[in-house]
């Protein structure tokens, strides 16, 4: 357990990196009120563009047609501009109604040419975020051939996409899956940093991480030098997960990794500053402390962050629609008053299993009480709440909602 001494200077820490913003709580407060939608704000005239949601490992499906493919169609059926997919080579992500050799390539430009993923691009979403890896496995410890191939990877996937789409404005964004957890290998008791000691060779896997995210912008950076005409965009953005930690002084990829990298984007899967907090306050800071911590991109020109997760368990929480509209409302008006580009939810189809019920592929979910309900459609194939409130936002693009 942390020494008390650890504790204090987290603590001081702590106060030190909440004081880096110039506004109190009470004056955050009255500009994420001045920002909801359902508060009189006017709904930005894009805002399909600025939503979305994540299609992988749901536990049912509607429909015979690939896995991946039935996801993607239904999201844009919604109304969703943002298609957040996982780009993994031999992934098990979308087993139902898929072949057997899905995904099962060597590289990430071998992925994007398979037939599937060919036809998903096509659907005409204006953004896919692409959690993705070319050695997942390795990130913790590169070495000099490993660092290469990565580099070589994200060169290719990079040319093959603004090659492929140079006619149509898409933007496509490679990020890797949330970070902070990456670097504590996993989620149990012994990751939960601040209230056990990180492990002695941290500084080494926080190095390795620096040189892996700086192979894949070279990469990206590379084709895009030689693709200066095209249409489609891709970028290269960091996902981390512990941002109130590191905010605490606790080692993490906010404070470890970003200020030794530049990176186009940093992706926040943002569970730390809603499972707990219903004001938005910690999102706001959290997303401010992020930008203070990373470098402008060279490609972008400024400091983006975006909500590359995000989500409520609607049976999980047994919160009321009303509660989960407000909340919803006020985590995307910090987004709004922020300029965060991308909101996006987890997820489509709900991938996580009710406590005691266990769903195993090729099984699938049977109820809705299946399902701790991280989703936009229920097992039962009606909207969720959290769609509702969704509905609402693109039904009235550039307009005010109706009270």
């Amino acid at each position: 357990m942390k020494s008390f001494f650890s504790l204090f200077l987290f603590i001081s820490i702590a106060n030190s990196a909440f004081a880096q913003t110039t506004l109190s709580d009470g004056e955050i407060l009255n500009l994420i009120q001045k920002n909801k939608p359902l508060n009189g704000a006017k709904v930005p005239k894009n805002i399909k563009d600025i939503i979305g949601a994540t299609h992988v490992g749901g536990k049912y499906n509607f429909t015979k047609e690939s896995y991946l493919l039935e996801g993607c169609k239904k999201m844009y059926e919604l109304g969703l501009g943002v298609c957040k997919l996982w780009f993994y080579k031999n992934q098990t992500g979308y087993m139902y109604n898929s072949d057997s050799n899905f995904c099962k390539v060597s590289t990430l430009k071998e992925m994007a040419e398979q037939s599937v993923f060919k036809q998903a691009f096509d659907i005409p979403f204006s953004t896919f975020v692409l959690s993705t890896s070319a050695n997942q496995t390795k990130m913790l410890e590169a070495d000099s051939l490993g660092l290469v191939k990565e580099e070589l990877e994200y060169f290719e996937l990079t040319s093959y996409l603004l090659d492929k789409y140079k006619n149509r404005a898409v933007n496509f964004i490679l990020e890797n899956w949330e970070g902070d957890w990456i670097v504590r290998g996993g989620v149990g008791w012994d990751a939960q940093w601040g209230r056990v000691d990180p492990p002695n060779d941290i500084e080494k896997k926080f190095k390795s991480l620096q040189l892996v995210f700086k192979a894949r912008q070279n990469g990206v950076n590379r084709a895009r030098v030689l693709n200066k005409n095209s249409q489609c965009k891709v970028y290269h953005a960091i996902e981390v997960n512990k941002v109130i930690d590191a905010m605490y002084g606790v080692p993490s990829i906010t404070n470890n990794v970003l200020p030794f990298v530049d990176v186009d984007m940093v992706s926040w899967s943002a569970y730390d500053a809603t499972d707990f907090d219903k004001t938005g306050i910690d999102l706001y800071k959290g997303i401010e402390y992020i930008k203070s911590k990373m470098n402008t991109g060279l490609y972008t020109k400024e400091k983006i962050v975006f909500l590359g997760e995000i989500g409520i368990p609607e049976m999980a929480t047994k919160n009321l629609p009303k509660e989960f509209r407000e909340r919803w409302d006020t985590y995307l008006a910090v987004c709004l008053l922020l300029k965060v580009p991308y909101f996006i939810q987890w997820e489509l189809y709900c991938n996580e299993p009710a406590k005691g019920a266990i769903i195993n592929y090729p099984n699938m979910a049977k109820s809705n009480t299946d399902m701790n309900g991280f989703w936009l459609i229920r097992q039962d194939g009606t909207k969720s709440y959290v769609m509702s409130y969704f509905d609402e936002l693109i039904n009235n693009a550039g307009k005010y909602i109706k009270k």
